[in-house]
């Protein structure tokens, strides 16, 4: 299990890439209360420092938010109170019976946990898949080949007020990787201190994510904005959701699948980095 967010990356994470997290939590909001869900639990993978947790906690709902990395889940219970956390791989974790489940910010694609492949994430989306009521959603974002843009390392640099990050990422072709490497610097006292981390992902191909969730019973829809928040390129959105065979009492048709559906509920873009893909 390699290292993952530590405490500074962890703090400049948190005070300068939350866009993604808040608009997919816009998005899932909305995705719960046209399937007349305004209760229920809410599963958060890689739930990072809370902020999407947060949002669907003030909603009214239960979160449960598991993270790998220590670091992010402080954050996230002084963020989201009312909220459960538990630090564990999410390719492990237990999920239990719950209206939706997000994992937002290339949590997919992560290779924290070095077991990551496709058949443990495929395993992953059929314990989602049996988990989630009918009807019930998951909403995810991956990272695809072609997310570095170009050939050679994409350098690309930020800071705040209190903290500058900079990082390198190349692209793996040949076996579908991406590397990051990774420096924060943030003050403390008069001083900077200098932290490094190197994050590896697996890309995946669109097409082998589609395969799989269509495969386990869901319908899907692929997107490439949260609400008004456009992804960058290699990065796409999943809205997914578990069949519904009785709704509220009653039978209904599917909303998944149409792109009617999709543009007027979600108001994304359909179309062929996470919070933590922005980061870095």
């Amino acid at each position: 299990m390699r290292d993952a967010y530590g405490h500074d990356l962890a703090y400049v994470h948190d005070a300068g890439f939350g866009d993604l997290a808040r608009s997919a939590a816009t998005v899932l909001l909305r995705a719960l209360t046209e399937s007349g869900r305004d209760r229920g639990l809410v599963v958060d993978l890689c739930c990072g420092s809370g902020l999407l947790a947060r949002e669907l906690s003030s909603a009214g709902y239960e979160v449960l938010g598991i993270d790998i990395s220590g670091a992010l889940l402080a954050l996230a219970r002084e963020r989201a109170p009312d909220g459960r956390f538990r630090e564990e791989s999410i390719l492990s974790a237990e999920i239990p019976a719950c209206v939706a489940v997000a994992a937002t910010g290339e949590c997919f694609n992560y290779l924290f946990d070095e077991s990551n492949s496709r058949e443990t994430l495929h395993s992953l989306l059929r314990r989602i898949h049996t988990a989630l009521e009918p009807g019930g959603v998951l909403i995810f974002d991956a990272a695809e080949p072609g997310r570095v843009p170009g050939s050679g390392p994409h350098q690309s640099h930020a800071q705040g007020q209190d903290w500058a990050v900079l990082a390198s990422a190349e692209e793996d072709r040949a076996h579908e990787t991406l590397t990051r490497e990774i420096t924060t610097f943030r003050r403390v006292g008069d001083l900077y201190r200098c932290s490094e981390e190197t994050h590896r992902l697996r890309l995946i191909p669109t097409h082998d994510l589609l395969d799989q969730l269509q495969g386990l019973g869901f319908e899907v829809q692929t997107f490439h904005r949260y609400d008004n928040l456009q992804l960058p390129p290699g990065l796409v959105g999943f809205l997914a959701r578990k069949s519904p065979k009785t709704y509220l009492g009653s039978s209904v048709a599917p909303l998944v699948g149409t792109k009617v559906w999709i543009d007027s509920f979600l108001h994304c873009q359909t179309t062929q980095h996470s919070s933590r893909g922005q980061t870095e």
